[in-house]
């Protein structure tokens, strides 16, 4: 199982055996702390940690604890052993930072495990009742462990078909007998038996002291987001971030240069993708901007240099955590050029998109009488996201929707996902026999209701986020999976529990205004970053440009070719007879090409 995780743990590798249990660790070292060998165990009660964490509160947490010495020679083993033994089931609550770690009791034959909030850090695992857990920070670590079944989930393989079901769950993976903890849960195994308990959502965090007028919470959201990047900034090693020329990263890329220079300290690096070839490009000159007008040394990976890169990404394609990985090719070349510069932590903007939703909001004022300000909220939704032209009066149009009754409203539903679900297999090869084996059209439904109800509401509607959804634990997931391949921690500074908890409090009209989402971040950064990055209205992206220039350089396999691989199985022989030419360079190709090169290697037959 340690084996399996060397690329993720390139700094050495320790384990602890016992009567009948065994921990293991994998090192990469990032923080002074993390230095302190692991498993770690307790003299008087025998209990042994392993973790992989990154503690953000470690100070408050020694205190409260009464532990003394210099911070950085107790390691995270000793801590949460001193957290579970003071707090019990409630020590993750306790806990700051990102997270996954175990702890086994050898006196009482008990296990206790959790999750951080966000699922920055990944926990596979499988359970026989009565016979075996086994734990990892990969599904490979823990088929690694052997007498556990490879079947396949099947209803997997079609979620990475069609591409849009991939976060329809917190929980599934790919093998039947491995499972994912979901975020913010605990885990205790006593006895054979499991028992898993949700800690945390994004609304239960009390604050105090929040602003009462507009430039208060401008201040705030800008002392809120440095706070979370300065805390990733402490390091053993070099830290750095990915700069996308979105508002974002490049919020995270000019707070920490500027704690940088404060510092008087070297600039900070930052880690980006661009096309020198095309003069047009706006991510490229976004990049370009922020680094002018920032702290901040980049790092450029040029799509002219693909070929250079090639080797590397196809490489990482062999070895992919999941079929969803392979398609981003620009975050895998992005996390190898910080490999190669020395950086070990990576921050980035995920999942800020989803900070400053107002995603429902308008028909909670409905419903509450209030339609003046569901108006002003659907006016500001629709001048962002569609076009300002009518902008009220299509508001004033669409807003009695809010009070439809709850069979109209599932009918309409019903018909949008329909209409969407056979976009979506029609545009695929997917055969229509296997989505009727593993339903799905099911699957989609239970994905869209997922997302549909992501926008979690207070009672009295004043407080919002949609920070506990499952595709946003997939995406980040996702990141983690490709960084680990390149030796890299990611450190997304979005994460951040207490800076999540602030979120859910901004009054509506700071996240949505003048036609401008993530308003009062636009502000808040106002002094720091070019106009042109700062109100850039598009989401351009290099990402699909990388992956298909990718591709080209490839020998697509040919029709023919793939009625004899493992992706045959699930796919339309008859789609197969188009010409390969006909989808090189689609989503649909990249993704036939990146299941028949997972399942190929699952399945020992890797060309």
């Amino acid at each position: 199982m340690l084996a399996t995780l060397q690329r993720r743990g390139p700094d050495g590798s320790h384990a602890w055996r016992g009567e009948n249990a065994a921990l293991g660790r994998t090192l990469l070292v990032t923080t002074p702390e993390s230095r302190i060998p692991q498993p770690w165990q307790h003299s008087q009660t025998g209990c042994v940690v392993v973790s992989d964490s990154r503690l953000d509160n470690r100070l408050q947490l020694l205190r409260a604890l009464g532990i003394n010495g210099h911070p950085d020679t107790i390691g995270d083993g000793e801590l949460l052993h001193a957290a579970w033994q003071h707090w019990g089931r409630d020590c993750a609550n306790r806990l700051r930072g990102d997270f996954a770690f175990a702890l086994w009791d050898p006196r009482e034959h008990r296990l206790f495990c959790a999750r951080d909030p966000m699922g920055v850090r990944p926990f596979y695992l499988h359970h026989r009742p009565g016979q075996l857990i086994a734990f990892a920070s990969s599904a490979d670590a823990v088929l690694a462990h052997g007498g556990i079944d490879r079947n396949l989930d099947e209803g997997r393989i079609a979620d990475a078909l069609i591409g849009e079901t991939e976060g329809i769950d917190a929980t599934r993976t790919f093998f039947l007998s491995v499972q994912r903890l979901p975020p913010a849960h605990t885990l205790e195994w006593h006895d054979g038996r499991l028992r898993q308990d949700k800690y945390w959502h994004p609304l239960q965090d009390q604050l105090t002291g929040l602003p009462t007028t507009d430039d208060e919470w401008i201040e705030a959201q800008r002392e809120q987001l440095q706070r979370a990047v300065q805390l990733r900034l402490r390091s053993q090693h070099p830290v750095g971030s990915m700069l996308s020329g979105g508002l974002d990263s490049s919020s995270v890329v000019a707070l920490a240069g500027r704690l940088r220079q404060q510092a008087d300290e070297p600039r900070f690096p930052s880690f980006s993708a661009i096309n020198s070839r095309d003069p047009g490009c706006a991510e490229t000159a976004a990049v370009h901007a922020v680094l002018a007008a920032t702290h901040s040394n980049g790092h450029l990976t040029d799509l002219k240099d693909m070929d250079a890169l090639a080797p590397v990404l196809l490489e990482w394609w062999q070895r992919m955590g999941e079929p969803f990985d392979g398609t981003m090719v620009l975050g895998a070349s992005v996390f190898h050029s910080a490999s190669r510069a020395g950086v070990r932590s990576l921050m980035d903007g995920v999942p800020a998109d989803n900070f400053f939703t107002t995603a429902g909001y308008d028909h909670a004022l409905v419903r509450r009488g209030q339609w003046r300000a569901a108006w002003q909220v659907k006016r500001e939704y629709i001048a962002a996201y569609s076009s300002p032209r009518w902008a009220g009066l299509k508001a004033a149009m669409r807003l009695p929707g809010g009070l439809l009754a709850e069979g109209l409203m599932q009918v309409r539903h019903i018909r949008s996902e329909r209409k969407e679900f056979a976009g979506l297999v029609k545009a695929s090869l997917i055969d229509p026999a296997f989505t009727i084996r593993v339903d799905l059209q099911g699957r989609f439904r239970r994905y869209r209701r997922n997302i549909a109800q992501h926008a979690q509401l207070s009672p009295d509607a004043k407080l919002q986020s949609s920070l506990g959804v499952a595709y946003i634990t997939a995406g980040i997931e996702r990141y983690n999976r490709i960084a680990s391949h390149f030796g890299i921690e990611p450190r997304p500074p979005f994460t951040d529990r207490d800076l999540i908890a602030f979120q859910a409090r901004v009054p509506w009209h700071l996240r949505l205004r003048d036609g401008r989402p993530k308003w009062i971040l636009r502000q808040a950064m106002r002094d720091l970053l070019p106009p042109e990055v700062l109100w850039r209205p598009g989401k351009e992206h290099l990402g699909a440009t990388f992956s298909a220039t990718l591709l080209q350089g490839l020998p697509v396999p040919l029709p023919e070719q793939l009625q004899t691989s493992p992706v045959a199985a699930y796919v339309a022989s008859n789609k197969l007879q188009v010409s390969a030419e006909h989808w090189r360079n689609t989503p649909t190709m990249l993704r036939i090409v990146l299941l028949d090169q997972w399942l190929a290697s699952r399945l020992g037959t890797c060309r």
